[in-house]
């Protein structure tokens, strides 16, 4: 009898000890208390817990020690309110504190507009603002609390080298044009420059030397570079070139490859030295609006895509994003600025992607013509659709012939008639050809095979597992599917040996590529011959025996705004929301801020 009789006594205490035992929440959210309990977020996930009355605020972070009957200890945690700077999947950089790990379970909350609290992840937090709250538990970031974001007026731009070729950088020399200071907020670094005085950057071993009087200041963390107008001396841009100087602050650190360059400056400010950058301030005040729209509504969309959130800015300076500096300020396009500050379009009360590019051949497509998975998939972003841009009656094309006709014709009425990049063509001999399609092809199924396929001996039933060693004999190009608006989706390259058919905007234009490039001739009778992809993937191909001539038109992507057709409307004195509205549908204009 004894032994049942142990067996229940160490059940009842096993069962007596489970419901005393102490046991700890790490970072839970306070989202209601009543006289019974007290709700909580933790571990992304609700709970209640016998917490009586807490009285704290709503959205309180604590930490709590309880049992089965009742919260015995409660201890609220601490947030820095720190900006974080640069997020990677294991640290984040914070201003003042500098690079912390993550925990290897973080949890993200967000705030909406409407003091509503939701599940988040790291991409809601957008590097160098200041609505974000983080807690620490054990030295590592655990917890953050992510608010609405108020302030848009600033952006932080990524400095590219000479030609924009690489954002990293081995050494930089900044020009003061006027009494300036260098700091650092987490090591004791803080140096008075003189106007006109320059001060040499070099990136070594992971640290940035700072040489100025005698001996370098060695720095292993972010600095900080005020001064107004400071000039990056061994930058070159725009013709005639220029040293680039910037307002606001500088940043520079050392990643891996080389010192990252960031200017933080006025969303207003950027825009004076994006617009004449990307638009000739000739087309006109109406079409510079248009173009200050658009440059800010992108800018702010990437700016809350997180793009560059691991190198810690929102945009770069170069074609990746916006051309930023490459042109100076000009007045007309100064007065377009001011006098749109703050506008941007939405849909849905959402910035839109507002995607632009140089001259249309008389059509615009749908977003996902352009940008699309290999299988097919895309995003879709409706007010970026398929349009035409005719002055007359041109109808588009049903047939490959009609495609053929329509890119050889200079007479369309057009918005974008009198751009030289209206109509292209450029002839490529057959063995130039092979040989480009030869090193591109393989180039391009090495580096994103989702996008290209290689069928045997003819026959487009039957797949190639690998890249043969030599394309023989091109016979022929077919187009396999082209767009509403009449953008190349899918191509064929016919050789003797094998089939290879390519999609998408990007992979289809440079498989066209070469070293010494054939000239590419435009309806103004003049030439490009050095260029690294085909103007558009807006084109049709006509075969000879020797020769396989490219008939195409427009210059870009073909999505969103025409700048060349923007001009021609503003020069027709066309107010910019008509014109952005006839690029952009179903949008609103939106006062982001003053």
């Amino acid at each position: 009898m004894k032994k049942p009789f142990l067996i229940v006594s160490i059940f009842f205490s096993i069962i007596i000890v489970t419901l005393l035992f102490p046991r700890k929440i790490t970072h839970a959210i306070i989202l209601d208390s009543t006289p019974n309990y007290t709700l909580i977020y933790t571990n992304n996930k609700i709970k209640k817990i016998k917490f009586k009355n807490s009285n704290l605020p709503k959205y309180t972070v604590a930490d709590f020690k309880f049992n089965c009957f009742k919260v015995y200890h409660c201890q609220v945690a601490t947030p820095s309110s720190n900006r974080i700077l640069r997020k990677t999947s294991k640290k984040y950089e914070l201003e003042h504190i500098g690079s912390i790990n993550l925990s290897k379970n973080p949890s993200f909350y967000k705030i909406d507009e409407n003091n509503n609290i939701n599940i988040a992840t790291s991409k809601d937090i957008i590097v160098g603002k200041n609505n974000v709250k983080s807690f620490f538990n054990k030295n590592e970031l655990k917890t953050f609390v992510i608010y609405p974001m108020k302030d848009y007026s600033n952006i932080r731009v990524g400095i590219s080298d000479n030609n924009f070729t690489s954002i990293y950088h081995k050494e930089i020399y900044l020009q003061f044009n006027s009494p300036g200071k260098i700091y650092n907020k987490t090591e004791n670094i803080h140096l008075d420059i003189p106007k006109h005085y320059t001060i040499k950057f070099k990136f070594s071993k992971g640290k940035i030397n700072i040489y100025f009087n005698e001996n370098p200041v060695i720095s292993k963390n972010r600095l900080y570079i005020s001064g107004g107008n400071i000039k990056i001396a061994n930058i070159k841009r725009g013709s005639p070139a220029f040293n680039p100087s910037f307002n606001g602050i500088l940043e520079l650190y050392p990643s891996e490859k080389g010192l990252i360059i960031i200017n933080e400056v006025k969303v207003e400010e950027y825009l004076t030295k994006v617009v004449p950058s990307e638009m000739p301030v000739w087309g006109g005040i109406e079409a510079l609006k248009c173009q200050a729209i658009a440059a800010r509504t992108y800018a702010i969309s990437d700016m809350l895509s997180n793009r560059y959130s691991t190198l810690g800015f929102h945009v770069d300076d170069s074609t990746k994003c916006q051309v930023y500096n490459n042109i100076l300020p000009q007045n007309i396009s100064n007065k377009a600025v001011r006098e749109t500050a703050g506008i941007i379009m939405t849909y849905n009360s959402i910035p839109i992607d507002a995607k632009y590019y140089s001259t249309s051949c008389g059509t615009s497509v749908n977003y996902q013509d352009i940008w699309f998975k290999s299988d097919g998939s895309s995003d879709v972003k409706p007010y970026l659709k398929t349009n035409v841009f005719f002055n007359d009656n041109t109808t588009l094309p049903s047939t490959e012939q009609g495609w053929l006709k329509f890119y050889k014709n200079k007479d369309i009425d057009a918005y974008d008639k009198n751009s030289p990049y209206f109509r292209w063509n450029v002839s490529f001999d057959k063995k130039t050809l092979e040989d480009n399609l030869n090193y591109n092809l393989k180039q391009i199924k090495n580096n994103s095979p989702d996008y290209i396929t290689l069928f045997k001996n003819n026959n487009s039933n039957k797949k190639l597992k690998r890249f043969p060693k030599k394309l023989k004999n091109l016979k022929n190009i077919q187009v396999l599917s082209r767009s509403d608006g009449g953008n190349i989706i899918e191509i064929s390259f016919l050789f003797d040996n094998a089939i290879v058919n390519v999609k998408n905007d990007s992979f289809i234009r440079r498989s066209f590529k070469s070293t010494s490039p054939p000239k590419i001739y435009l309806q103004n009778e003049k030439f490009i011959d050095n260029w690294f992809t085909l103007p558009s993937s807006f084109f049709s191909i006509e075969v000879t025996e020797d020769y396989f001539t490219i008939y195409g038109g427009g210059y870009g992507h073909g999505v969103g705004m025409s700048q060349y057709g923007a001009m021609c409307l503003s020069k027709k004195n066309i107010d910019f929301k008509t014109i952005l509205n006839t690029y952009y549908k179903d949008i609103n204009f939106t006062m982001l801020y003053k």
